[in-house]
């Protein structure tokens, strides 16, 4: 399973690349709840994000809902087009100043 940024899976779900969206509680030491998300993509793989703040999380699966239902996705979406997207992983982005 991929692990991405919260940004990243936002843009794969405003791309229509996301089919799933699940949250699942994660635990934390202290009151502060925490939420994990796991998302399954168009090509059958699937990505994270590590546990975050359940209100971000839960603004995160409100998109998703919104844009599941958007009839133009399936007319952008392909197998095609999601060949060509690739993922950096952390320890390949650039971290110069």
């Amino acid at each position: 399973m991929k692990e991405v940024t919260p940004l990243e899976l936002e843009g794969l779900i405003l791309n229509g690349f996301v089919v799933n969206l699940e949250l699942s509680p994660c635990t934390s030491s202290n009151n502060h709840e925490l939420s994990k998300i796991v998302g399954k993509l168009v090509d059958g793989s699937e990505v994270q994000v590590k546990c975050l703040d359940s209100s971000r999380a839960i603004r995160i699966y409100e998109l998703y809902v919104y844009y599941k239902n958007k009839k133009w996705v399936d007319k952008v979406v392909s197998e095609v087009v999601m060949s060509g997207i690739t993922f950096d992983s952390l320890d390949d982005r650039d971290t110069r100043s």
